[in-house]
């Protein structure tokens, strides 16, 4: 990892460089490995300005933080980039988990949760009338209803016809 650190208005002390190369290191650890890291320390009348850059594969964070003590701006410009880095982190751990099993799917029930109890919000009944395929998803365009219940008038079975994503009509047949 190549860190460069900028003092300006004032010379870079052996503490503030440890300092930084130490808080630099606890980000990398969210990351992984870091390429490049910029740091800008700028020294005003009262105010003292830190500035860190982090490149690493795929990435660009930066942050920025202001202070009375150069330390403190140290410190929050870089927990400021280890909530950017952990977050990043989470969106690549959570991407590849929703592929992998345990995952919610579209067209699946969840695992249940221990001592958690599914409750039934609204109950709807209806006359399941015999309708044709054809007729069941005619009449599910119409409404805004995400399914339909009915009963197939060409096997006396009930039957389901519901909306898909891909703006078609998928059909559910059970077997009995």
């Amino acid at each position: 990892m190549k860190i460069s650190i900028t003092s300006r208005h004032e010379k870079l002390t052996e503490g503030l460089k440890n300092h930084v190369e130490d808080k630099i290191q606890k980000v990398e650890k969210f990351l992984g490995k870091i390429k490049e890291a910029h740091v800008i320390l700028n020294f005003e009348k009262k105010v003292h300005i830190c500035e860190v850059t982090l490149v690493a594969k795929n990435l660009k964070l930066s942050a920025k933080a202001t202070s009375r003590d150069m330390y403190q701006s140290i410190d929050a410009a870089l927990t400021r980039l280890e909530t950017q880095a952990h977050k990043q982190k989470d969106k690549r751990v959570g991407h590849h988990r929703e592929e992998g099993r345990g995952a919610f799917t579209r067209g699946s029930i969840p695992e249940l949760v221990e001592r958690e109890e599914i409750k039934v919000i609204k109950a709807k009944k209806f006359a399941v009338k015999p309708l044709t395929v054809e007729e069941a998803a005619q009449q599910l365009s119409l409404t805004k209803d995400m399914f339909l219940v009915f009963l197939n008038a060409e096997n006396e079975r009930t039957s389901v016809v519901y909306k898909r994503t891909d703006n078609h009509v998928g059909l559910i047949e059970p077997e009995y």
